[in-house]
């Protein structure tokens, strides 16, 4: 898959109200990153700009810790949910500089 590349802003309606552009970055990581599909692909539909904001905000609440950790909170809480495939995936993306925290 190609990967996502990461804006330096998103549009208001993107992501749901909880989200903030720290968590876009994350999102961002785990697309392209993680070797966890489940996790992926996840991250993948909430940047769908396809997809309503209402799918994602149905999907952040009824989603798995990481993921809502992910979306809606900060790294620390993203980095201890986490497992050792999405660790790297963060690991990575802090390495080229592409999560905000």
């Amino acid at each position: 898959m190609e990967k996502i590349q990461l804006k330096s802003g998103y549009t208001k309606g993107f992501l749901p109200k909880e989200c903030n552009y720290k968590n876009y970055t994350m999102l961002v990581a785990i697309a392209n990153y993680s070797s966890n599909p489940f996790c992926s692909s996840s991250a993948e539909m909430l940047l769908d700009e396809t997809c309503s904001i209402e799918q994602k905000e149905r999907y952040i609440e009824t989603c798995g810790g990481f993921m809502y950790a992910v979306a809606t909170k900060d790294f620390a809480e993203a980095w201890n949910r986490a497992d050792g495939s999405n660790r790297e995936a963060l690991i990575e993306a802090l390495k080229n500089n592409e999560i905000e925290l």
